[in-house]
């Protein structure tokens, strides 16, 4: 497995020491890095929940697009075991009408179920929010209750959602009320955002117009 395929500037790795063994961290991977390695057999789609990311072409695209950061878990033996990917979000959406860098989007994370409870998640989000760039930008995320693995966990979909909460909360992220329809489907679903310390007024309400799709009326955070 070359190391060298994910180098750069930006890159930045991290080692978690686990019952199971070393796990590495590595931001900003490239896709060649993804393709240098295999996916866990504990990743992927399994028969009550679809992963957002499914396979290592899904990786790749992620690795490959303009402003990404796909942050990848993975073990000596060269498999992905966990990942988180940010993006700019799409401009079919209304997180990405705007088409400028305000807001960027966590769209994925996930821990292989051969993995889990040994902090992986918690270290992937903490390196890849080292990004002194991130200052500049309002970094949110959805959470859609059918992504999720309830099975595999045997939580509730209001335990599952407040699992996710406590793991982001510590990184400066909030949850916010939206009128986005999809989010409102399930009254388990949510919408975080972690708002950058440079980030002006300005830009923190033009994000309130934008969650609320032109209902916000000067409420404050």
């Amino acid at each position: 497995m070359s190391q060298s395929a994910a180098s750069g500037a930006r890159s930045r790795t991290a080692d978690i020491a686990t019952a199971r063994g070393v796990v590495h961290i590595r931001t900003h991977c490239t896709p060649d890095f993804v393709e240098s390695l295999e996916l866990d057999e504990g990743l992927g789609v399994f028969p009550h929940y679809r992963s957002i990311v499914r396979d290592k072409e899904s990786m790749k695209n992620i690795a490959g697009l303009g402003g990404a950061n796909l942050v990848l878990a993975y073990g000596d033996e060269g498999k992905i075991i966990g990942y988180v990917a940010f993006a700019h979000p799409s401009p079919l959406e209304r997180w990405g009408e705007n088409g400028d860098d305000l807001l960027y989007e966590l769209g994925s994370i996930e821990v292989s179920r051969n993995w889990r409870r040994f902090g992986i998640a918690k270290k992937m989000i903490e390196i890849a929010m080292e990004d002194e760039e991130l200052e500049d930008r309002i970094v949110f995320l959805t959470g859609f209750c059918w992504h999720w693995d309830i099975e595999g966990t045997g939580l509730s979909k209001a335990g599952y959602r407040n699992m996710l909460m406590h793991i982001f909360q510590p990184f400066g992220f909030q949850h916010f009320y939206t009128t986005e329809p999809n989010i409102n489907l399930d009254s388990a679903n949510m919408l975080m955002a972690r708002i950058g310390s440079r980030v002006s007024a300005e830009n923190q309400e033009r994000f309130l117009d934008v969650l609320f799709a032109g209902d916000h009326v000067g409420e404050e955070f």
